[in-house]
């Protein structure tokens, strides 16, 4: 295969001492995308000889998208020449951000052929590389929260174009970068990915899960037992892996393909055959191996974490909620003004932002006016709203009261709900539009309302806050079966979605899976 002799074990124990060398480097870099730690020898030859039984031909056209210091382009050395008939490798090429790493990689393996892209593989277009026979790849996984808007849109528009297929805002890097690489696959090639195991169960996984559904082969998914791939320096540290090969050809319906889990890739706890008609993008795979029963999940719906209200409607609302500027021209003290959101039509983003104030920004700016101060103390601290109490006709008092305002004018106000719904449009993939409410604007007539409920009351949730952001993506990913027929939306509608997004970012959904 070689055209000289290349020390391919010696240049592979170097390679090992060079890595940990950089990684001790980055070792005060928590996420730095080297610190997901390096892939042990043992398991990358496995991966390499599994794909290899694949292969279409002799020659391989190598491609290793995220390179690293080059443990797989080793793994081919290794396995390459013991397969039946002997193996060519007529071309090799790794990219590799990290200009340490490429340059380790050049260094150890360029003499044995492997040519070495320091790029950012995202900004590739399907003409700066060759068509690969060959993939095998342990890309990078950056939690999809560590990366900023422009990394998502330049990754989702990377594996959209490849594809057709977009991935939500929830979509970690690895599910970009294995969509992103069918662009450079040469028909029949074969493809061999290590890959976090939650892409089988989450929901941000259904891009993925629907491109190796409808789009290629699978031959093997194979599922690691816990901790046997090392990761270090994440907070979220993953300790699920699987590895999954798979031909770039469209699957037919009576495939069947090998779902194994525990052990080794050449030595698994178990195994069984799975037939095509069982693959489902938007369900779970993590229970291929298992049927009836045993394969059931708990199911969860939006009522489960949120209170789901109607929009508040004061009483005397034409007496309480006016425009701001109106609650100026009569003197009121600002700390008898709450603000209201704008009706739903004045909306137009998905996050509603606020001022300095707490006022919402966009749309017209109401307030509701109410005081807990009795009437002699408003006297002294604002005798202009005592004025305007007295402007208050009976039916406007007695609504209150009816309301079991104590003082009529002392309004019980509900609480700022962080997330609220409009009616989807034709052409969203979601039944309803959530919208974040970063304001203190209360939510009036029109509106329906989310809170979350007692199942939020997690320790580090507790301690760290929710992210609404990481919230209003999860509820952004729900689909119907049917996306053209929208629903009504009414309380009873939004609680009976499927809410498991949102079990998933709970953590109350097998996290080992």
């Amino acid at each position: 295969m070689l055209g000289f002799d290349f020390d391919i074990t010696g240049t592979e124990s170097v390679r090992q001492t060079g890595q940990a060398f950089l990684e001790k480097l980055r070792s005060d870099d928590q996420h730095h995308a080297s610190q997901q730690g390096a892939t042990p020898f043992d398991i990358a030859s496995d991966i390499a000889g599994l794909a290899l039984r694949y292969h279409p031909g002799r020659e391989i056209s190598f491609l290793e998208p995220c390179i690293g210091s080059g443990i797989f382009f080793s793994a081919l050395l290794h396995d390459a020449p013991d397969h039946d008939g002997g193996l060519e490798i007529r071309a090799a090429h790794g990219v590799e951000a990290d200009e340490q790493f490429a340059a380790l990689a050049h260094d150890l393996w360029a003499p044995a052929g492997l040519t070495v892209h320091d790029l950012n593989f995202m900004r590739l277009s399907a003409a700066d590389l060759p068509k690969a026979t060959l993939v095998l790849s342990r890309p990078p996984t950056t939690a999809h929260h560590r990366m900023t808007s422009d990394q998502k849109i330049m990754a989702a528009d990377r594996a959209e174009e490849a594809t057709g297929i977009r991935p939500t805002g929830l979509a970690d890097a690895y599910i970009h970068f294995l969509l992103a690489s069918h662009k450079f696959l040469a028909p029949g090639a074969v493809s061999a990915w290590l890959l976090p195991t939650a892409f089988l169960q989450r929901t941000a996984g259904q891009a993925l899960r629907s491109y190796l559904a409808r789009q290629v082969r699978i031959h093997r998914i194979h599922t690691y037992d816990q901790g046997i791939v090392r990761t270090t320096g994440h907070d979220e540290a993953i300790a699920d892996w699987s590895v999954v090969v798979f031909t770039n050809q469209k699957a037919q319906p009576t495939d069947t393909f090998k779902f194994s889990s525990g052990g080794e890739l050449f030595g698994a706890d178990s195994i069984v055959e799975v037939p095509y008609t069982r693959l489902d993008p938007d369900t779970s795979w993590a229970k291929l191996d298992q049927q009836g029963d045993a394969a059931d999940q708990a199911t969860y719906t939006m009522d489960d974490f949120f209170r789901i209200r109607r929009g508040w409607t004061a009483p005397g609302e034409k007496f309480f909620v006016m425009d701001e500027e109106r609650a100026w021209a009569l003197g009121l003290q600002p700390f008898h003004m709450h603000p209201m959101l704008p009706p739903p039509k004045e909306i137009t983003t998905d996050v509603i932002e606020a001022d300095r104030w707490g006022t919402p920004k966009e749309g017209s700016r109401r307030v509701v006016v109410f005081s807990r101060y009795d009437t002699y103390s408003l006297e002294d601290k604002d005798p202009a709203f005592l004025k305007y109490l007295k402007a208050a006709n009976g039916d406007t008092i007695k609504e209150s009261e009816d309301r079991g305002n104590k003082a009529w004018y002392n309004l019980h106000l509900p609480g700022v709900a962080p997330i609220l719904v409009q009616p989807a449009n034709d052409d969203d993939p979601a039944p309803f539009r959530f919208i974040q409410n970063q304001s203190n604007g209360i939510a009036g007539p029109g509106w329906i309302t989310m809170y979350p409920n007692l199942a939020w009351a997690q320790p580090e949730l507790i301690l760290n806050g929710i992210d609404w952001d990481a919230v209003q993506l999860a509820l952004e990913a729900i689909r119907l079966p049917d996306a053209a027929k929208k629903p009504e939306l009414t309380p009873q509608a939004v609680a009976s979605l499927d809410a498991t997004v949102i079990a998933e970012y709970l953590g109350l959904t097998d996290k080992h899976a």
